[in-house]
């Protein structure tokens, strides 16, 4: 089964390895989706928060992170931000968490903070563009 894609859908996608960034980036705009890049957490928070000043709520439809980034945050820091200090529900922003880490209980953290779901790392194109349309058709219920 392949998802329908969900044209003009608005990725934030945090991400500081170039080349990660740049072929994850082709997966999601094969989808139709538009991708907004920034290396790190604070960058992404900036843009979140610019977007709020600005009336448009979040401006994006789902926001994709690594786990583990250059700067003082992560990722983990990136969803507490999203569901605490924005106060959106999963429903009303997505958040997908790419990670590397095998730990379960790292994993746990993760989703019990408010991911959505994860995505285990390297990617697995089909199962990255199907958790995030599925993110995204839920949203929009």
């Amino acid at each position: 089964v392949q998802p329908a894609p969900i044209p003009g859908a608005r990725v934030l996608y945090v991400e500081d390895s170039r080349t990660v960034a740049l072929a994850t980036s082709r997966m999601l705009k094969a989808q139709q989706m538009e991708v907004e890049h920034v290396t790190s957490v604070e960058a992404a928070l900036d843009v979140l928060r610019e977007r709020v000043a600005a009336g448009d709520g979040p401006g994006v439809d789902l926001v994709l992170t690594d786990v583990y980034l250059k700067g003082e945050l992560d990722g983990g820091d990136l969803v507490k931000a999203i569901r605490g200090e924005f106060g959106w529900s999963k429903r009303r922003l997505p958040v997908l968490v790419m990670t590397g880490d095998a730990n379960p209980a790292n994993q746990a953290a993760l989703l019990r903070d408010g991911a959505n779901d994860l995505v285990l790392k390297p990617i697995e194109e089909r199962l990255l563009v199907t958790k995030a349309l599925f993110q995204l058709r839920l949203s929009r219920l």
